[in-house]
């Protein structure tokens, strides 16, 4: 029943955050169209950076198992604290909201 009522809070906020952003969203995209082509060019310039990478990767004779360590260890590193934070929120809120 919590869980209902908890999903049904949140999908509220996420109309109403949706509702006030949408006219702000419109805003910015017709006073800066530009920013299209910003977006475009820093699309390129990571494709280009990503083409490379492999080569450097085959370079450097590293292994794929260490290079899916490095990856594994920065995205836990990045990721955890996040998703710590999250759940001290929501039990935070869940302690606040109960009776």
């Amino acid at each position: 029943m919590i869980n209902k009522i908890l999903s049904g809070i949140f999908s509220i906020i996420i109309n109403l955050v949706n509702l006030l952003l949408t006219p702000i969203n419109s805003l910015i995209t017709s006073a800066i169209p530009d920013l299209t082509n910003i977006f475009n060019i820093i699309g390129n310039a990571l494709d280009l950076i990503y083409t490379y990478v492999n080569w450097w990767v085959d370079a450097s004779l590293i292994s794929s198992e260490t290079i899916s360590i490095i990856v594994l260890s920065l995205t836990l590193r990045l990721t955890l604290p996040l998703s710590v934070n999250a759940v001290k929120l929501a039990v935070k809120w869940y302690n606040k909201i109960k009776p």
